[in-house]
C-alpha cells in the first residue's frame, strides 16, 4: 500500500533542498502543467486547419485575442491568489491561507458574468473589429459563442490549478492539466468529424476539457490533499486580502491584456497591409510561439512557489539563487528549442498550414518572430520574480511600458516604411530594448536582496 504524501514535504524541499535539484524536480511537471492552454489552442488550430478550411482557421485566429481577455482575468485571480498563498505558507500565516479560496471563488463568478454577457451579444462586432471578413466573422461568432458557454470553467480551472502549484504540488497540478489536454485532443476530432459539428465542435471539446479540469482541481482540495485548509466551498470577497490579490494579479492580468492589445493592433495592421492568407499565417505563427514558450512558462510556474515561500520565510539568499538558476536553466532550454525552429521553419509552419502556398518572405518573417526566444526568460522570469514577492506595481509599469509606450507606436510606424515586414520586426526591436532596461532593474533588486537579513527557520 502506498504511503500518503507528506503535506509539509513540498515546503521543506522549497526551503532547504539544493536549488538545482529543486529545479529539476519542479520544472518538468511545471512545463507539462503549463502546456494545457498552448496545446489546446494548437490542437484546435491543427484540426480546424486540416478538417475544415482556411477561413475557419482565420476565424479562430481572430477569436484568440478575445480569449486573452478571459485568460487575463483568470490569471489575475490565479496568480494574485497563488502569490499571496505562497508567501503566507512560507510565513506560517494560517489566517491568510484560509481566506484565499473563498475570495477566489467570488472573483471567478464575477469575472464569468462580466465576460459572458457582452461577449455573447457582440460576438460578430468584436470579430469584425479585429479584421474579419463575412465568412470569417460567421465562423468566428459560432466558435466564440460556444466557448462563452464554458467561461466559468475556463476561469475556474486556471485559477484553482494555480493554487495547487502555489504550495509546490506541481506533480498533481501537471497531472490534471495533462488530462485536460488529452480530453480536448480526443474529443475535438470526434465532435468535428463524427458528430459533424464543424468549428463549434472544436469549441465544445475545449469546454468539456475545462469542465473536467475544474472538477479534478476541486477534488484535490475536497479530498484533503492540500497542505492547508482550503475552505473550497466558501464564496466571499475578503477586504483584508483583496488589495494584495488585485495588486499582484493586476500585473499578471496586464501581461495578458497587453498581449490582447498587441494582437488587436497586429491583426488590424495585417488586415490593412495584407489579406486573409496573411491573417491565417500570423495566427499560425502566434500559436507556434505560444506552444514553443510552454517550457519557459513551466520554469516560471515552478519558480513562483520557490520564490514566494522563501520570501515569506525570510530566506532572501535562496530567493536570489532561485531567480538566477531558474532563469539560466530556462534560457538554456529555450536555446535548444530555438535551433530547429530557425533551421526548419517550413516544416513547422506546414503543421498548421499544410496547403498554403507560402513564399520565402513568410519563412523570413517566421524567423524574425522567433529570433529572441533564447533571451525571453529574462523578461518572463523577471516579471514573475516581482509578482512572487508581492511587488506587482513595478511589474505593471514594465508591462505597460512594453505595450502602450513601445509596441503600439512602433507597430504603427514601422509598416509605413517597411510594409508588412515592419509588423514582424516590431516585437524583436521592442523586446531587445525592454530586456536591457529590465536587466538593470533586476540587478539592482537582486543586490538589495543581498543586504536583507535572513530570518531564522
Amino acid at each position: 500500500m502506498s504511503q500518503p504524501r507528506n503535506k509539509d514535504q513540498n515546503k521543506e524541499d522549497i526551503l532547504h533542498k539544493d536549488m538545482w535539484q529543486l529545479m529539476l524536480k519542479l520544472t518538468p511537471p511545471g512545463i507539462i502543467g503549463m502546456s494545457v492552454n498552448a496545446v489546446n489552442t494548437f490542437v484546435d488550430a491543427v484540426y480546424v486547419g486540416q478538417f475544415i478550411n482556411q477561413d475557419a482557421l482565420a476565424a479562430i485566429s481572430l477569436v484568440f485575442p478575445l480569449l486573452l481577455i478571459t485568460g487575463a482575468l483568470s490569471v489575475m485571480v490565479g496568480i494574485g491568489s497563488s502569490s499571496l498563498l505562497s508567501r503566507a505558507i512560507g510565513a506560517d500565516d494560517k489566517e491568510v491561507v484560509e481566506k484565499v479560496f473563498g475570495n477566489l471563488n467570488a472573483l471567478s463568478i464575477i469575472i464569468t458574468i462580466l465576460i459572458s454577457v457582452p461577449g455573447w451579444i457582440f460576438a460578430e462586432e468584436l470579430i469584425g473589429f479585429l479584421g474579419g471578413t463575412e465568412s470569417v466573422i460567421e465562423y468566428g461568432a459560432v466558435y466564440y459563442r460556444v466557448l462563452i458557454l464554458g467561461t466559468f470553467f475556463r476561469v475556474y480551472a486556471v485559477a484553482t490549478n494555480m493554487q495547487i502549484r502555489a504550495e509546490g504540488a506541481l506533480k498533481e497540478a501537471m497531472t490534471y492539466a495533462g488530462i485536460n489536454a488529452v480530453v480536448n485532443m480526443i474529443f475535438c476530432p470526434i465532435f468535428i468529424l463524427v458528430f459533424d459539428m464543424g468549428i463549434a465542435g472544436a469549441a465544445w471539446a475545449t469546454n468539456l476539457a475545462m469542465l473536467v479540469y475544474s472538477l479534478l482541481n476541486i477534488r484535490f482540495f475536497s479530498k484533503g490533499k492540500g497542505a492547508y485548509s482550503a475552505h473550497w466551498q466558501s464564496i466571499s470577497l475578503n477586504k483584508s486580502i483583496l488589495p494584495d490579490v488585485l495588486s499582484v494579479g493586476g500585473s499578471a492580468m496586464l501581461l495578458q491584456l497587453m498581449f490582447f492589445v498587441q494582437q488587436t493592433v497586429v491583426f488590424k495592421s495585417i488586415a490593412y497591409y495584407g489579406d486573409d492568407t496573411d491573417i491565417a499565417f500570423m495566427g499560425a505563427v502566434y500559436r507556434i510561439v505560444m506552444l514553443t514558450v510552454v517550457p519557459l512558462f513551466g520554469f516560471v510556474q515552478a519558480m513562483q512557489p520557490v520564490i514566494g515561500i522563501n520570501f515569506g520565510a525570510g530566506q532572501y539568499g535562496r530567493v536570489r539563487e532561485a531567480f538566477l538558476k531558474f532563469t539560466s536553466g530556462s534560457a538554456l532550454l529555450m536555446t535548444i528549442i530555438w535551433l530547429p525552429l530557425i533551421l526548419f521553419p517550413d516544416k513547422v509552419i506546414a503543421l498548421i498550414l499544410p496547403d498554403a502556398q507560402l513564399g520565402p518572405a513568410y519563412t523570413f518573417h517566421f524567423r524574425v518572430m522567433m529570433a529572441l526566444l533564447p533571451i525571453l526568460p529574462i523578461y518572463f522570469c523577471g516579471i514573475s520574480f516581482y509578482q512572487s514577492m508581492g511587488e506587482g506595481k513595478l511589474a505593471s509599469i514594465v508591462l505597460l511600458s512594453r505595450q502602450a509606450l513601445l509596441f503600439v507606436p512602433v507597430v504603427l510606424i514601422l509598416p509605413l516604411y517597411m510594409g508588412i515586414s515592419g509588423i514582424y520586426f516590431t516585437a524583436p526591436i521592442v523586446d531587445i530594448f525592454l530586456i536591457l532596461i529590465l536587466s538593470f532593474l533586476l540587478a539592482n533588486r537582486l543586490s538589495r536582496l543581498n543586504d536583507m537579513k535572513p530570518a531564522a527557520i
